[in-house]
């Protein structure tokens, strides 16, 4: 059969669409997860269709223009580098066992179909890893400024007991001084328990959660125990999908059952304050 690729892809299109919807869903990863098919499948259908214009017009540009646009829109929707490197995976694997089947009878035009793919899937891996970076490098110089002013306090809300608060993006630099307030706070205190609070964290991933784990490790060789608290359904998604190893730490679902459990691990615990007749009528007479 000789056919060009591009309108072999025009021909099959809805299969091809089809199939690399499901399988986004269910390989991508967990924000793709999330995403309802009929939202996800015309994003599939417009990706297909800039590689088979790409491929009509012999212009990978085509192809690299679509790919830093929808890789910014990404960035901004908290997208990992490896979930959205992984629908060009997967979109592979969808065309290749398609242009073998196509071409079998014919390995020249096969050999020539088998690589354009291969070419199109290379090309695109390192378009978003560069356009990805470059968009995070922007976004985090923008908050390098605010960041740098927030400071990382260290709260004392019981004797003994330490809540750390953490707003915004983590990178190396910043974990690094979470980190020494935290040990200083311990020290200074002489702090048993340590509440970390991610609840304003917005992204974590395996960078972040490594720096948190790192920091739990060091609080424990002072002699602190730490307390994870604020763990949203898509964090607590993302930490599974990352394969991160949570098991030796305590984590509650927000500071104050964080609080609680601190107390409770203290032999106290938070009670109404009883009425001010009770109190007279519990006070023994002279």
């Amino acid at each position: 059969m000789d056919q060009t690729l591009a309108s072999l892809l025009q021909e099959k299109r809805r299969m091809i669409v089809q199939e690399l919807t499901r399988a986004v869903r269910e390989r991508a990863g967990p924000s793709y997860a999330r995403m309802p098919e009929e939202e996800l499948a015309p994003r599939m259908e417009r990706l297909l269709e800039a590689w088979q214009r790409s491929l009509e017009e012999g212009n990978p540009a085509i192809l690299e223009e679509f790919t830093r646009r929808v890789v910014r829109e990404r960035v901004q929707e908290r997208y990992g580098v490896e979930e959205i490197q992984g629908v060009i995976t997967l979109l592979r694997e969808c065309l290749l066992p398609l242009v073998e089947t196509t071409y079998r009878e014919n390995p020249e035009i096969l050999w020539k179909h088998w690589q354009a793919v291969e070419d199109l899937a290379h090309r695109s891996r390192l378009w978003v890893a560069q356009v990805y970076w470059e968009a995070y490098e922007e976004q985090m110089e923008l908050q390098k400024r605010t960041l740098s002013e927030l400071s990382t306090p260290v709260i004392k809300v019981y004797e003994n007991v330490l809540v750390l608060p953490l707003v915004g993006a983590i990178d190396t630099e910043r974990a690094k001084r979470i980190m020494e307030e935290l040990l200083l706070g311990i020290t200074r205190h002489q702090a048993e328990l340590v509440i970390i609070d991610i609840t304003g964290v917005p992204v974590v991933d395996t960078a972040v959660a490594n720096h948190l784990i790192q920091t739990i490790k060091a609080a424990r060789l002072l002699g602190a125990r730490s307390i994870l608290v604020g763990i949203s359904g898509e964090v607590a998604q993302a930490l599974v999908h990352l394969q991160i190893d949570l098991s030796g730490v305590v984590t509650r679902s927000n500071l104050q059952a964080g609080i609680e459990y601190a107390l409770e691990q203290m032999g106290l615990e938070i009670a109404p304050r009883l009425p001010v007749e009770s109190q007279e009528e519990a006070t023994p007479e002279e």
